[in-house]
C-alpha cells in the first residue's frame, strides 16, 4: 500500500491588490490628517446673517468666553449679502463667540462655538452641527477610497468567477460591492447638487446610506422571504415538521420585525422621539441590516452562478456526493439525479475528448441502510455499463465534508500526482455552491456538475449558505459589526 504524502498546510498569500488596498487606506488617513492640520488652524466661517444691497456693514466685532484661542482678522460680504468671516486660531481649547457687525443703519449680532484641537485645527460647532476648514479634502479622499475599494472588489468577484472559484470569499467581494456601490451613487449625487455643505451634511449623508439601502431592497429582499417562507412550508408537507424546515419561518418574521422598527414604519413610528438610545440602536441597525442584506444578495447571485456552471471535459474523476438510499438498496430519485448527470457528462466528455473519467461514488452506511450508499452508486453504474476499474468507493463518510475529504484520500491512494488531476463533483444543483466551498476546504479544487431538483429547495438552500457565511467568516463579520457600532456611536457623537 502507498504510503499517504503527508499534507502540508500552505501558507496564507494575500493578494498583491489588498495589499494595495490597504496601503492606500493608510495613505489616504495619514493625508487627510495633514491636509486638515494644515489648513485648519484658518477658518472661514459663512455666518446665517444676510444685510441688503444697500446696507454696509462697517465693523464686525468678535467677544468670546475666553481670549487668546479663535482671533477675528477680517470680514467681508459676498455677492448675496451673507456675511464671510477669516478666523485664525492662536491656541487649544473651547469657546463662546458672539459676534456684533456694526452697519450703516443697525447692529447685527449673532452667536456660536467653536473648539480649537491641539493640532490647531478650529472646529464650529452650529445648530447642531460641526464643521472645519479641509472637509471636503475629506469627502474627496473618501470618495477615491471608496472607488479603489470597489474597483478592487468587482476584479475580484469577476477573477473568481472567471476562474470558477465559487467560495464564501466571492461572496463577500459581491456583497461589499453591493454596499459600497450604492453608498458612492448617494454621496456623488449629493455633491453633485450642493447638498454635502459641512462635515456633518457628510458623516448625515453616510449615516443614512445604510437606511436608502434597506429601502431599496425592501421589495427584493420580501419577496426572498416570501419565498423561503412558502419553500419552508413545502418542505414542511412534504418531509414533515422539523425545526430545520422552520428556519426560513423565524428568519424572515425576525427580519420583518426588525427592518420596521429600524424605519421607524407603523406602531414603531414613534420609538425613536427624544431617545438618544434608540436613534443609536437604529442607525447600527440600519447599517447591519444592509450589510447582511448584501450579503444575502450576493449568496443567491454565487450560488445561482455555480448552479448553472458545467465544468469543461477534461475531468479525471467525478465525486458523486451522496445521500440517503432506499430500503432496498436501490437509489432514491434524488440520489439517482446525481449518478445520472455524472454519467451523463462523462459521456459528453468521451465523445468530445476521447477521455474517460473515473467515477467516485461517495457516501457511507447508514444505521437504517443496508449497504454503504457508494455501493449503491457503484452497483447502479456497472448496471449502466461502466466498467469496475472506472469506479472507486468512498464508503466512510456521513456527511458533504466528509464526502469530499475521504474521497480526496480514494482518489491520492489510486494516483501519484493527485495536484495535477482534474476532478469534478455530481450534485443537486441547490448543493453545488457548498460542493465548491466544502472542496477547497478539503484542500483541492473541483468543479460543479448540477442535477435538477425541486424547486422549493433552492430559497431555504440560499437561507442555508447565507448561515454557512456567517459562520465560516464569524471573526470577520464579528469585527465588521463592532466598526460599524462604533462609526455608529461616533456619528451620533458628531451630529
Amino acid at each position: 500500500m502507498r504510503k499517504e504524502k503527508e499534507k502540508v498546510k500552505k501558507p496564507r498569500r494575500f493578494k498583491k491588490r489588498f495589499i494595495f488596498l490597504n496601503l492606500m487606506l493608510v495613505i489616504f488617513i495619514l493625508a487627510s490628517l495633514a491636509y486638515v492640520d494644515y489648513v485648519g488652524d484658518h477658518y472661514v466661517m459663512r455666518s446665517s446673517v444676510y444685510v441688503t444691497p444697500d446696507t454696509t456693514v462697517n465693523e464686525v466685532l468678535m467677544s468670546c468666553s475666553k481670549d487668546d484661542i479663535v482671533i477675528l482678522n477680517d470680514f467681508k460680504l459676498d455677492k448675496d449679502g451673507q456675511i464671510i468671516l477669516y478666523l485664525e486660531s492662536d491656541e487649544s481649547g473651547d469657546i463662546d463667540a458672539e459676534f456684533t457687525a456694526k452697519t450703516n443703519g443697525d447692529v447685527i449680532t449673532f452667536k456660536t462655538q467653536f473648539s480649537v484641537n491641539v493640532m490647531g485645527t478650529i472646529i464650529e460647532h452650529r445648530d447642531g452641527s460641526i464643521n472645519f476648514r479641509g472637509y471636503k479634502f475629506l469627502t474627496y479622499a473618501f470618495l477615491c477610497m471608496m472607488g479603489i475599494m470597489l474597483a478592487i472588489m468587482i476584479g475580484s468577484f469577476i477573477e473568481a468567477f472567471r476562474k470558477n472559484n465559487y467560495s464564501y470569499k466571492m461572496v463577500a467581494y459581491g456583497g461589499v460591492s453591493l454596499y459600497i456601490f450604492v453608498l458612492l451613487a448617494v454621496v456623488i449625487y449629493k455633491l453633485l447638487n450642493n447638498v454635502l455643505n459641512s462635515f456633518t451634511d457628510l458623516v448625515f449623508l453616510i449615516t443614512q446610506t445604510g437606511r436608502w439601502l434597506c429601502l431599496l431592497m425592501f421589495v427584493p429582499m420580501l419577496i426572498l422571504a416570501i419565498a423561503v417562507t412558502i419553500s419552508n412550508i413545502a418542505l414542511i408537507r412534504r418531509e414533515g415538521f422539523r425545526p430545520v424546515n422552520m428556519l426560513g419561518i423565524i428568519i424572515s418574521a425576525v427580519w420583518l420585525v426588525v427592518l420596521l422598527f429600524t424605519l421607524n414604519f407603523g406602531p414603531f413610528g414613534t420609538l425613536f422621539y427624544g431617545s438618544t438610545t434608540l436613534s443609536a440602536i437604529r442607525y447600527i441597525l440600519s447599517f447591519v441590516i444592509a450589510y447582511f442584506e448584501c450579503m444575502f444578495v450576493s449568496i443567491v447571485v454565487c450560488a445561482s452562478m455555480a448552479a448553472n456552471h458545467t465544468p469543461p471535459y477534461d475531468r479525471d474523476y467525478i465525486v458523486i456526493l451522496g445521500c440517503a438510499i432506499r430500503r432496498d438498496g436501490g437509489l432514491t430519485p434524488l440520489l439517482k439525479g446525481r449518478v445520472d448527470s455524472a454519467l451523463s457528462f462523462a459521456k459528453r466528455q468521451l465523445k468530445a475528448t476521447g477521455k474517460q473519467a473515473t467515477f467516485v461514488p461517495a457516501g457511507g452506511q447508514g444505521s437504517d441502510e443496508i449497504m454503504s450508499e457508494a455501493e449503491a452508486m457503484a452497483n447502479y453504474l456497472q448496471e449502466q455499463g461502466v466498467k469496475p476499474e472506472f469506479i472507486l468507493k468512498e464508503d466512510k463518510s456521513t456527511n458533504t465534508k466528509e464526502n469530499l475529504k475521504f474521497a480526496r484520500e480514494v482518489i491520492e491512494k489510486s494516483t501519484d500526482d493527485f495536484e495535477n488531476k482534474k476532478i469534478a463533483f455530481s450534485t443537486t444543483n441547490y448543493h453545488i455552491f457548498r460542493g465548491y466551498v466544502l472542496s477547497l476546504k478539503n484542500g483541492f479544487k473541483a468543479e460543479g456538475i448540477p442535477t435538477k431538483t425541486k424547486w422549493y429547495f433552492f430559497p431555504n438552500a440560499f437561507l442555508r449558505e447565507f448561515l454557512g457565511l456567517l459562520n465560516e467568516e464569524k471573526v470577520r463579520h464579528v469585527g465588521i459589526i463592532l466598526f460599524i457600532v462604533l462609526i455608529a456611536i461616533g456619528i451620533l457623537f458628531v451630529r
